[in-house]
């Protein structure tokens, strides 16, 4: 039997991309996430949503969304940043009903750097930001994910879930992030977020860059991640977020020799 993180794995892939690897994708089975940026969302029409919904349908692929994120801050004390923030996200989840997509992975907008001084300010504008996206997302049936950037540890992401308490909220582990960022051991990461976790981000580091290596081909500890999800009650999805065909293929290899060694042990 198939394990559970490969049977429902999404492979990173920019929107527009699609139509070009869509090929591959056919011939190697493979779900997309698809990464859009705000120029995306400027260029693409009703129609060609429709279209990219056909595609989708047709060729029986699932699709999970990564939302923008560059210049964005959801959770930013500037009224006029957060309503082009609130904007582009929920032109987003637009997106994501059109082509009934299951997940959007958001970047929260947390840096410990950043808000050193005042680390409830996260917190309240967060609050405020989310309800009304999580409204739309419920209509939709589509999970939004919380991502791991910055984070030194695990507590802001898990004041927040804890406080908006929504089924459609959920938290997505990038474990490349995790490895740069944080000293917390996975599994205390995992027992505190562990209970909102619904998907992941895997790809691999040397700890100085967030390089998007293939599993394996960094310094990353990936039988620890694999132990830990069999610990878990429920099953997350993943994407591989390689950045190229190459590095998709080393991932994915390396991912079921880690999972057979799991079952073999």
């Amino acid at each position: 039997m198939e394990h559970l993180l490969l049977s429902d794995l999404y492979i990173h892939l920019p929107v527009d991309k699609l139509k070009q690897k869509l090929p591959v994708f056919l011939d190697k089975c493979w779900q997309p996430e698809l990464a859009l940026q705000t120029s995306d969302l400027d260029r693409i029409g009703a129609q060609e949503i429709k279209n990219l919904r056909h595609l989708l349908e047709t060729n029986h692929l699932r699709s999970t969304i990564h939302a923008p994120f560059f210049d964005l801050n959801p959770a930013s004390g500037d009224r006029d940043i957060k309503a082009i923030t609130a904007r582009r996200f929920h032109q987003t989840i637009d997106f994501a009903t059109e082509v009934e997509a299951s997940r959007i992975v958001f970047h929260p907008g947390y840096d410990p750097w950043r808000y050193a001084r005042t680390p409830e300010a996260w917190l309240e504008n967060s609050l405020e930001f989310w309800p009304s996206l999580i409204e739309r997302a419920e209509k939709s049936s589509i999970l939004l994910c919380l991502e791991n950037i910055f984070d030194t540890q695990p507590a802001p992401l898990v004041e927040l879930l804890r406080e908006i308490n929504s089924p459609f909220l959920r938290h997505c582990f990038d474990i490349g992030h995790w490895f740069l960022f944080t000293k917390t051991p996975i599994h205390k990461w995992f027992e505190t977020l562990g209970p909102y976790l619904s998907h992941l981000h895997l790809h691999d580091n040397r700890g100085r860059g967030d390089d998007h290596r293939p599993i394996g081909k960094g310094k990353i500890d990936f039988p620890a991640l694999i132990e830990q999800l069999s610990l878990l009650g429920s099953q997350p999805t993943a994407t591989l977020e390689a950045h190229n065909q190459k590095d998709a293929e080393r991932s994915l290899k390396a991912l079921k020799a880690l999972i057979q060694s799991q079952k073999s042990g």
